[in-house]
């Protein structure tokens, strides 16, 4: 059952600080996803030379050249910025979707963020996107793929949520209600 809250705070603050505080969720937890994934990939090298996030974008129209576009940083190292924005834009969204969330509905926050990021794998990585054919069918993916997506998302949301619980402790003069 959902028990919705009503908050303290109105609803301009809540919008105000869902933006701000999300954006630095946001940013944090992208690079939290970031180092994840580097130290699990969820993908073979064969399977991540498009990896979904870009098959995505290809697949709603955006040219591939666009997709694949990279800088060099320290001579050698390319840095594909557009992917770079997907992965932030997306980390970022989710993470003003979860203060807003938290505001009405404090479960959002189970397991300190845990449950946000099991529901956001299931969502995403279960049912839209192999819906979309961007990735294959959850029982055609690897057992890798799986557990690096898993334990990613969690530690992801669970990096907004203590950043966002920090920010909300932080903030003398606000009335966001911390989960």
């Amino acid at each position: 059952m959902v028990t919705l809250n009503k908050p303290v705070a109105s609803l301009k603050e809540i919008i105000t600080k869902s933006i701000f505080y999300g954006f630095i969720a946001g940013m944090i937890s992208g690079m939290v996803k970031i180092g994840w994934e580097n130290i699990l990939p969820p993908r073979t090298l064969a399977r991540n030379a498009t990896n979904p996030p870009q098959h995505m974008a290809e697949q709603l129209g955006i040219p591939s050249k666009l997709v694949h576009s990279f800088f060099y940083y320290s001579q050698d190292q390319k840095v594909f910025w557009f992917t770079l924005t997907l992965h932030f834009s997306f980390a970022i969204a989710f993470a003003i979707l979860y203060v807003f969330v938290s505001q009405y509905w404090s479960k959002v926050a189970l397991w300190q963020g845990a449950a946000y990021g099991i529901f956001l794998w299931i969502l995403w990585h279960i049912i839209i996107i192999p819906a979309f054919g961007t990735i294959p069918a959850p029982w055609n993916q690897p057992l890798d793929e799986h557990i690096s997506e898993f334990f990613g998302h969690i530690v992801w949301a669970w990096s907004i949520a203590v950043t966002v619980y920090f920010l909300i402790a932080k903030d003398k003069n606000g009335h966001l209600e911390n989960v």
